[in-house]
């Protein structure tokens, strides 16, 4: 009758392999219970005696040089601290000075000049927020307030960054809603504008 090898003691010799292969074998094998062969009773058998192993010296690391140390320590070279400012782009610079003159053509109470004026600046440049603030009052002073209240909404997207534009938007907002009868809203951007500095 054949005997099969036993589960347990493959086990052990994967362990005893696994222990060679990362230096660490024991001193004396380690012997797991259990039956050693699927027939025969576990009294009547003895396992195979594995031959004591010692254990492998780590191989050496390489000496750390003197210079590989002093380098670690060393804090980095210098690291700026902030990046430089971007110089602005030749668009906006020409959006915001189509914004101003819309902004002084609506200050002479002249709203289609200024209309043009803040329509150019946004074709200019679409991200420029005070562009999108202009056409809101040109259409607040055209009487047109759900128009101006798009253009209003846009404005407090691209302002976000610009405290005292997107105030000045928040204070529109807040009006154009008391025109649209909706107190509560009005209520809401009117807080809002007196968070901001």
């Amino acid at each position: 009758m054949r005997t099969s090898r036993p589960k347990s003691l493959g086990v052990f010799l994967i362990s005893m392999a696994l222990a060679v292969v990362f230096g660490c074998t024991p001193k004396r094998p380690v012997l797991i219970p259990g039956s050693w062969t699927s027939s025969a009773p576990a009294s009547k058998t003895e396992p195979a005696k594995v031959p004591e192993q010692k254990p492998q010296p780590a191989a050496p690391s390489a000496p750390i040089k003197e210079k590989e140390l002093t380098q670690a320590q060393e804090p980095p070279a210098s690291v700026p601290k902030t990046p430089a400012p971007k110089e602005p782009s030749p668009q906006y610079l020409a959006s915001v000075q189509l914004v101003q003159e819309g902004d002084r053509a609506l200050a002479r109470g002249d709203p289609d000049s200024a209309l043009g004026f803040y329509e150019q600046a946004v074709q200019v440049d679409g991200y420029n927020g005070l562009a999108f603030l202009g056409l809101a009052k040109v259409w607040l002073q055209k009487n047109v307030p759900k128009r101006s209240l798009e253009f209003a909404k846009k404005a407090e997207i691209l302002l976000t960054d610009n405290p005292k534009g997107l105030k000045e938007t928040y204070l529109l907002q807040s009006f154009l809603y008391e025109m649209l009868n909706q107190p509560e809203t009005a209520r809401t951007y009117k807080n809002k504008a007196q968070r901001l500095p």
